[in-house]
């Protein structure tokens, strides 16, 4: 029974180091820093960058703590496939690098809870330097800027106003995330957030925003995303 009992790994004081595990932890929130760093600096998501580059270092710091308690226990990690298993993410990713970066702080997590620190420091300095070279070569005269839009508009519009001025802005744009649209009685307000190529561009689409309305108020305020 007690043999049994140690290849389940229920007793767990043993193999438990209070040292070793708060360098790892410190050392995983470090590498977590510098990736949410990374993302920051190097992402292409045009919004939400900042916050999302705290939540890879929750993931990240959460899964540490799991992969610490279950991997030294067989019943324990059975017994986390069967909770996992009931477990259902309904946030949605908006852009398919936001999930390169999860993977990346869960990897992080996963490494350094199974105390495999050579492993995840090389794996994550390689990466970061695969993701800087791809900046640069995919680097572009691009930039963000903050679209805001008033006009005054008649009843009959409302209902496709909104469409149509997010389709033009669509087709003049590489990237575009609607960030407000507010109605009144006789007028309609819209902030754009979009990335340009060009200023020839912005040109393009401030020419073709005006002939859907003579009255429209069109400005460009300069952002960091």
């Amino acid at each position: 029974m007690d043999e049994l009992v140690n290849q389940l790994g229920l007793n767990l004081e043993e193999s438990f180091s209070i040292t070793n595990y708060v360098i790892n932890i410190l050392i995983c929130s470090l590498l977590l820093f510098l990736l949410s760093y990374v993302y920051k600096k190097f992402g292409k998501s045009i919004s939400n960058r900042s916050q999302l580059a705290k939540v890879l270092i929750i993931v990240g710091l959460t899964t540490f703590i799991i992969i610490s308690i279950v991997k030294s226990s067989l019943a324990l990690s059975l017994g986390l496939v069967g909770a996992l298993s009931i477990v259902r993410f309904r946030t949605a990713i908006k852009e398919p690098e936001e999930l390169g970066y999860f993977f990346m702080s869960i990897a992080l997590g996963l490494g350094m809870g199974a105390n495999q620190l050579m492993p995840t420091l090389i794996g994550f300095v390689i990466l970061c330097v695969i993701i800087m070279v791809l900046s640069k070569l995919n680097k572009k005269s691009s930039f963000t800027q903050n679209l805001l839009l008033s006009f005054p508009l008649k009843g009959e519009e409302k209902a496709t106003i909104t469409q149509t001025v997010s389709d033009i802005v669509m087709d003049y744009a590489n990237q575009v995330s609607v960030k407000r649209v507010q109605f009144s009685e006789e007028n309609i307000s819209m902030n754009f957030l979009i990335n340009i190529s060009s200023i020839s561009q912005l040109s393009n689409l401030n020419e073709k925003l005006l002939e859907l309305n003579d009255n429209i108020t069109i400005t460009f305020v300069d952002t960091e995303a």
